[in-house]
């Protein structure tokens, strides 16, 4: 019983709205129109303008936490499902990385840890903990759901419209403007997606993005990205090996690992093809 329930939690909590995230976050990244701004090298006396904030660019530290949540609402005629909050933290230690996600009962935390060479899917509310052959993903999970590779991602399909600075969280963050369309080649047609995405100024992380998506289908959805909780360092007893815990194999918790597998799968696979993608004709970029 608890295999089939965490099977379906996995499926559709884990793999929809990631699968759905990474969607929108690649269609809005597909086009983007440049906004450079002018700066004028007038010599008159007058108050110098604070300087402007550095480029986008995909910047990580070595130490750090941070707690996300993804809320998903289905816009226009997308069937109004009710997708529960997708909650997770992200830590890094140099090349170990942690993702720890919040499932609904009885489900609860789910770890996944990178600590290389080992990687590790634990399941404290069972007290137990597989090691995962490193070439069971096929690719570096702790990578992908790293907030810099969703910057990264943005940065290499389009020109984002800088739009000032704002405080989040008590944080000074850069805000910038992504729009764009792309051809899904599936029954939900063009999909466009209109983002406003706000950047820390000091780590080059994004603390916050809200996406507006819709599609000629007629199907849309507003996504919120949300963090908390920013940390500049990481607790090591976190990328500790859980030897304490109770080590079984893929076999004996084989739904968890499957099911946990393919969502990963299905998300990275749609970041791959995403960043294939072409911008369409008319986008400005040359």
């Amino acid at each position: 019983m608890f295999q089939t329930r965490i099977a379906r939690h996995f499926t559709k909590i884990l793999g929809a709205t990631l699968l759905l995230l990474g969607a929108v976050l690649s269609s809005a990244c597909a086009t983007a129109g440049t906004n450079t701004a002018t700066v004028s090298n007038s010599n008159a006396a007058a108050p110098a303008p604070p300087p402007p904030p550095a480029p986008l660019e995909a910047r990580e530290p070595d130490r750090y936490s941070v707690a996300t949540t993804i809320t998903v609402q289905p816009t226009g005629n997308a069937p109004q499902t009710n997708i529960p909050p997708m909650q997770f933290t992200f830590a890094r230690i140099t090349d170990q990385r942690r993702v720890s996600f919040k499932l609904p009962d009885p489900v609860g935390e789910v770890i996944y840890l990178e600590k290389p060479p080992m990687k590790y899917l634990i399941f404290p509310a069972r007290n137990q903990y597989v090691e995962l052959d490193p070439n069971e993903l096929g690719f570096q999970l702790g990578e992908l759901m790293s907030p810099a590779s969703a910057i990264q991602r943005l940065k290499e399909k389009s020109h984002p419209e800088m739009l000032g600075t704002e405080t989040i969280n008590g944080r000074t963050a850069v805000k910038y403007r992504f729009s764009g369309a792309v051809d899904t080649h599936t029954q939900a047609g063009t999909a466009e997606a209109n983002s406003i995405v706000f950047v820390d100024q000091e780590t080059g992380l994004p603390l916050r993005s809200e996406i507006d998506t819709s599609s000629t289908s007629g199907a849309g959805a507003r996504i919120v990205t949300s963090t908390d909780n920013l940390q500049l360092t990481a607790d090591a007893a976190m990328f500790e090996a859980p030897t304490a815990m109770k080590k079984v194999t893929s076999t004996e918790l084989k739904q968890q690992v499957q099911s946990f597998v393919g969502a990963m799968r299905a998300i990275a696979g749609y970041f791959r093809q995403q960043m294939e993608t072409p911008p369409p004709a008319g986008s400005g970029q040359h």
